[in-house]
């Protein structure tokens, strides 16, 4: 049997459970190519027998780049698929939606990982939570995850009445924010990210890095529409030369 896991990973979070979760599949002698999102070709799915995509958790859902991808793959027909998702606050209805989305094209979910990690987000940095995860033992849970994998493949071929995850749909406050951060709605509601050009040497490294490929250098960083308010380029700028001020939504959110 051969797997394919696409991840995406900007701390290494996802990155390190998706490497468990191919440790635990290898081990009872699936093949598992694990391909990160900007290496990852979507007609690579034809070729495995089952497909995993693996992402954190972004403004309570997943990134705009793994939808995109899930939407340009090959056309199935029933062939499985799991999904894992990185956490630091309420992933809401992360795991419905990607279950949906791979529906869609024809990859029934079988199971889902999930695991905390820690909160990169900017608005945080006086409050970081979940330093340290995922720890070895959530790392351990995924490697089982993978190893368990291959049983529910079986299963599912040999049963048509195989059941598939229920996931539960997660309303209330959190539901509401998600709808918010979306969209034009972000620009109004968050912190630009313009660089200072006293401070900016214009190294690239914002460019580089940016995995949506949003900014040019024109001569000094601008950011386009395809942003997805991650702020990367924030937290890795050699100078610090974006300087967003957080304090107006810190005061919102009460953190």
């Amino acid at each position: 049997m051969k797997a394919l896991l696409v991840y995406f990973s900007q701390t290494g979070n996802t990155e390190r459970v998706a490497l468990s979760i191919t440790r635990g599949l290898e081990t009872v002698g699936i093949s598992c190519r694990t391909v990160p999102l900007a290496e990852a070709r979507p007609e690579m799915a034809a070729e495995a027998d089952l497909l995993g995509i693996a992402a954190p958790v972004f403004y309570y859902k997943e990134p705009t780049l793994v939808r995109d991808f899930i939407a340009r793959l090959p056309a199935a027909s029933k062939k499985p698929a799991f999904t894992a998702i990185t956490h630091g606050g309420n992933p809401v209805n992360t795991l419905r939606r990607l279950q949906k989305q791979l529906a869609r094209r024809g990859y029934p979910v079988l199971k889902s990982f999930t695991a905390l990690g820690y909160d990169t987000y900017p608005m945080y940095f006086k409050s970081f939570r979940e330093w340290g995860r995922p720890d070895a033992d959530e790392l351990q849970r995924a490697a089982d995850f993978g190893a368990h994998l291959s049983g529910d493949v079986l299963r599912f071929r040999e049963d048509k009445s195989f059941p598939l995850p229920r996931y539960q749909f997660v309303g209330g406050p959190y539901f509401f924010r998600s709808l918010i951060c979306q969209g034009g709605m972000m620009k109004r509601i968050f912190p630009r990210l313009v660089a200072d050009e006293k401070l900016c040497t214009r190294c690239g490294t914002c460019r580089k890095n940016c995995p949506t490929g949003a900014i040019t250098l024109a001569p000094f960083p601008k950011i386009d529409d395809k942003c997805m308010w991650c702020y990367l380029c924030e937290r890795i700028c050699p100078v610090q030369a974006f300087t967003p001020d957080w304090e107006p939504m810190r005061k919102k959110m009460k953190v």
